[in-house]
């Protein structure tokens, strides 16, 4: 394979890797936006202690759902993706 040929091959990658990405990015801000919407109902709301639990609880999940997200689509050292 010729120099040119290796250019183009590691372009294609990363737009793969672009487009995936992007992706998860677009997951990512579904799941920001209703924790947003959920604590911003726990604020307007007069709930129980344990609805406000339970959102809380809810919203840890999602945050913890954006981190391992977040983690599995960045790129690795060797600029592979994580699939």
């Amino acid at each position: 394979m010729d120099e040119r040929e290796e250019l183009i091959q590691q372009l294609k990658a990363e737009l793969q890797w672009v487009k995936y990405r992007t992706r998860m990015l677009d997951i990512i801000e579904e799941k920001l936006l209703k924790m947003r919407k959920m604590a911003e109902i726990a604020i307007e709301e007069n709930l129980s202690s344990d609805e406000t639990q339970a959102i809380n609880s809810e919203i840890k999940d999602l945050e913890e759902q954006v981190k391992a997200l977040d983690s599995e689509s960045r790129r690795i050292e060797d600029g592979k993706i994580l699939e």
